[in-house]
């Protein structure tokens, strides 16, 4: 996971709540202003994530966090995960902030802890991650739900891999996939890692003698997925390339792609339509 200090978290998170805050909030300002304890309540069965960001933004304006559960943990209906102490206009203001991230995470880390376990009931080392289809200016954070579910956080921005698609062949033209592959590789530095998606058997054929590290399948069925892994245990010798599929897994159909031979399964559904949990605040009178 990328450290990120304490201080430029609670900057981050400081911005969320001052989208909220813009022009005051107009409804607290006529609220008496007491000293009260509030509670952070599930009302979902799951896994809580985000309370690490909660404690610091609320930490942030004042107010006193005691955490009874810790990322990760599993969490029933009716369980507190977190109290608050302070200024009852204070936690009026940041009320929304907090529940939205904690629900937000708390529903990434639950889908992809569900997956996970899926896959470790199969004992076959293939590993949940997610992709770059992320909440303009949160993908910190929800790629840290993903970790916090078990998952592999796959490329944190453009620069960590170079990851070849289909529009990036398109743009080539008629050149071969394995051209414009070789390209690629007398270009890039050595530190950085080549994935090639590829869309058919003869694609994934036409690449595996120039070794990428990392080959995606995208939208393969199983029968296909079967054929590549046989294609390529019967042509490489040695080492072999990392085999990812892509494509409309979910938790319904994700057993079918349970294939000894594949190494990662990459689903985009972990970030980009999640369910989130649903959690309440409660002051208490």
């Amino acid at each position: 996971m990328a450290n990120v200090p304490p201080k430029l978290l609670e900057q981050k998170l400081l911005r969320f709540l001052q989208e909220d805050l813009e022009f005051g909030d107009i409804t607290t300002e006529i609220t008496p202003d007491k000293v009260v304890q509030a509670n952070l309540i599930s009302k979902d069965q799951g896994f809580v994530s985000g309370l690490e960001f909660a404690q610091i933004l609320l930490k942030a304006v004042g107010l006193e966090v005691k955490l009874t559960k810790k990322d990760g943990d599993p969490i029933n209906n009716k369980d507190i995960v977190m109290t608050i102490n302070g200024s009852s206009k204070v936690i009026l203001m940041v009320e929304r902030t907090v529940l939205n991230i904690i629900m937000r995470l708390s529903g990434i880390t639950t889908q992809t802890r569900n997956l996970v376990d899926i896959v470790s009931n199969s004992n076959l080392p293939i590993r949940i991650a997610s992709t770059r289809k992320t909440t303009p200016g949160f993908r910190y954070f929800e790629k840290y739900a993903v970790k916090t579910g078990g998952g592999d956080t796959h490329r944190w921005s453009l620069s960590d891999e170079i990851l070849i698609k289909e529009n990036h062949i398109a743009i080539f033209k008629d050149e071969s996939i394995k051209n414009i592959l070789t390209k690629y590789q007398k270009l890039s530095s050595f530190s950085k890692k080549i994935d090639i998606e590829v869309e058919t058997l003869d694609e994934f054929d036409n690449i595996l003698d120039l070794h990428p590290d990392v080959i995606m399948l995208d939208n393969f069925t199983p029968e296909m997925i079967q054929q590549a892994i046989s294609l390529m245990n019967d042509n490489v010798s040695g080492s072999k390339p990392l085999i990812e599929i892509s494509g409309g897994i979910t938790s319904e159909n994700i057993n079918k792609f349970l294939i000894n031979g594949i190494d990662i399964i990459s689903i985009g559904a972990l970030t980009h339509s999640v369910k989130s949990l649903d959690f309440s605040l409660n002051i208490q009178t």
